[in-house]
């Protein structure tokens, strides 16, 4: 069997899609908002891969993005670090930017042109602020680093604005956690109970004028641990600020976790935190009772998908995915992990290490085509799929209902609207409408192998009590006709 060699990975985002480091920073560029402009150094077809989406990417701004317009002679003569410092010039002449970052791209890469000094030297000549960004596709990264790496650039001109210290030291950044009106409403609420107030909420649809202010606060916090590393190193460097490592707060227990996690980080005291979500807290409690109560006897057993999107939203691809797997542990649920990659064995080995490492005893399955993921699901083996919606084809031929993943709210006020989600989900009728025959072509020549050889169970050095259960026990695996 061929070995499975993947590149370095960034820690803490080991099972997601790689990218694109260039072509990702410009997707997450076109929704930033705020005067900065985007100078592309390539030759104009590298310009392409930017969204056409004209709202989308032109918003406040229809010089948002700009290219070098490299030649292929302008290349192969060495011409590339003069006509970059040229185009600089321009920009600052014709728009003088608040914030003006440069991309390097995969021909600028490879000809070896000198794009951070460009960008220092003519930052210190104009007095324009110039980020170079090295970004590429010679090398691919997880999302996480490209969020990491672009955060760090957008924060390189914060500035401390606020004198009074004991202000700032009260204010939190929520960083890559997108956050809807009533989620951010109750945090504000928490916050403010504790003595706190949030500082700048840093996601895709921030401001720039929001990565500036990021110095204003004395914490970050943002799911962990593992993500936003450089990020985190720049700001303690830099403004002597800490990071705050919590779970995301999906659901009762890891809301209260995040809660705890923010209270210990910034000196509030236990009592005060949970005094300050003792209402919200007995609300979430008692949607999780009913629900325990309304499904007492019944099957709960949930199919949950990794993988299977590429993602830039930390809020999705934090913990390896698996932030809202708290939620349905705490609603009863036997999860099974369901998490599309590569089948070779080294693969399966790497995974159950990292989920081992995680605390996570879930049992797993790989499986490389989402078109025959239904060859990987034993229908009546799961109550629910939780995943991606582009999956509904596979998820119709095994009569399993589908819970979209970015459906849930974070917070404890969110808990009685997630409940209801899921046992909407639950008590559709819609898939019966379909015959549960499988009629994708195969791609499981090695899931018998995988499964025989003992593999699906997370590496732990206490290995859970199910470590010994006979793999047929599992139900999971190629599809099984009818009372084989």
């Amino acid at each position: 069997m061929a070995r499975f060699r993947p590149h370095r990975m960034y820690p803490g985002a080991l099972l997601a899609q790689e990218c694109c480091s260039y072509q990702a920073s410009t997707e997450l560029l076109s929704q930033l908002r705020g005067d900065v402009v985007v100078l592309i150094h390539s030759d104009r077809d590298c310009s392409n891969v930017v969204s056409k989406r004209r709202a989308r990417v032109h918003e406040g701004n229809r010089h948002k993005f700009l290219c070098t317009n490299l030649r292929e002679d302008e290349m192969v003569t060495g011409q590339g670090n003069r006509r970059l410092r040229e185009a600089i010039e321009l920009v600052h002449a014709e728009l003088r930017p608040r914030l003006l970052l440069v991309l390097s791209t995969c021909p600028t890469v490879m000809i070896g042109d000198n794009v951070k000094n460009v960008a220092r030297k003519a930052s210190r000549d104009l007095g324009l602020d110039v980020v170079p960004m090295l970004t590429h596709g010679l090398k691919p990264k997880s999302p996480a680093e490209v969020v990491d790496d672009l955060y760090q650039a957008l924060t390189r001109s914060s500035r401390r604005t606020i004198a009074d210290d004991a202000h700032w030291k009260r204010r939190v950044n929520l960083v890559g956690m997108a956050l809807r009106p009533d989620e951010r409403a109750e945090i504000e609420s928490v916050f403010a109970a504790m003595g706190l107030e949030i500082g700048v909420v840093l996601d895709e649809r921030a401001h720039l004028d929001d990565f500036l202010a990021v110095a204003d606060a004395g914490w970050n916090a943002h799911p962990g641990p593992n993500l936003l590393i450089e990020f985190d190193k720049a700001c303690a460097e830099a403004h002597g600020m800490a990071a705050i490592e919590a779970p995301l707060p999906y659901g009762r227990a890891a809301t209260l976790s995040f809660y705890q996690a923010v209270a210990t980080a910034t000196g509030v005291s236990s009592q005060t935190c949970a005094a300050a979500v003792a209402d919200l807290d007995r609300q979430a409690a008692a949607a999780i009772s009913s629900f325990d109560a309304r499904q007492a006897g019944r099957p709960r057993r949930v199919a949950y998908n990794i993988g299977s999107v590429r993602s830039f939203d930390l809020r999705r691809i934090a913990h390896e995915e698996l932030g809202e797997l708290a939620f349905f542990r705490e609603l009863g649920f036997d999860a099974r992990l369901l998490i599309q990659g590569n089948q070779a064995e080294d693969n399966w080995d790497r995974t159950a290490q990292v989920l081992g490492a995680l605390g996570v005893s879930e049992r797993f399955v790989l499986f490389p085509d989402p078109g025959a993921l239904a060859h990987y699901l034993q229908p009546g083996a799961f109550d629910l799929w939780f995943g991606a919606g582009f999956l509904r084809d596979q998820l119709v031929q095994v009569q399993l209902p589908l819970l979209l993943h970015h459906r849930l709210g974070l917070g404890l006020g969110a808990v009685g609207s997630n409940v209801r989600l899921v046992e909407a989900a639950m008590g559709s009728d819609f898939f019966t409408g379909f015959e549960a025959a499988v009629h994708t072509p195969g791609g499981i020549e090695q899931l018998d192998a995988m499964l025989g050889a003992g593999k699906g169970v997370p590496l732990r050095s206490e290995p859970p009590a199910f470590a010994a259960v006979a793999v047929g026990e599992l139900r999971l695996g190629r599809r099984l006709e009818e009372g084989a």
